[in-house]
């Protein structure tokens, strides 16, 4: 049974040959870019460089070679942009294991954490010491009553 077919069962509250998995085609279904350094290490695999698609949460994309492993039956296809060239810089997660992240996020040290900021200058999110995600700290439609 392909995954398709069985996804398709399961949508429709049939019996399939098992399980369908969803590992990273949603980011509810994703994996934090430290657990999966981890988990690429549990799984024997060669270390390299997580890449951070969602850089608040700090979901990382999940590799085929990690899908192939836990027999993943769900893609995400909004990963394509990945695949660019120029669209990833370095960095380093607070642990100080190497990442990509997008070119386009400016992030800085400052004494409450990293913070990245928006085009207007203002912090849109924050990552304070200890903390393994950025909290969203700008909500420009806050005061907009509709």
């Amino acid at each position: 049974m392909t995954s398709r077919e069985r996804v398709r069962l399961a949508l429709q509250h049939k019996e399939a040959d098992k399980i369908p998995i969803d590992f990273g085609g949603h980011r509810s279904s994703g994996i934090m870019a430290l657990a999966y350094r981890n988990l690429r290490r549990a799984l024997g695999l060669p270390e390299k460089p997580v890449f951070i698609y969602d850089f608040i949460q700090q979901l990382a994309l999940i590799e085929k070679d990690v899908l192939d492993l836990v027999q993943a039956d769900v893609v995400g296809m909004e990963h394509l942009f990945a695949e660019e060239e120029g669209y990833w810089k370095d960095w380093e997660l607070p642990d100080g294991t190497p990442c990509k992240i997008p070119a386009f996020i400016e992030v800085e040290r400052t004494e409450e954490g990293w913070v990245v900021r928006g085009d207007e200058g203002q912090p849109i999110c924050i990552q304070r010491p200890g903390c393994l995600y950025f909290e969203q700290c700008y909500f420009p439609l806050a005061d907009n009553p509709d």
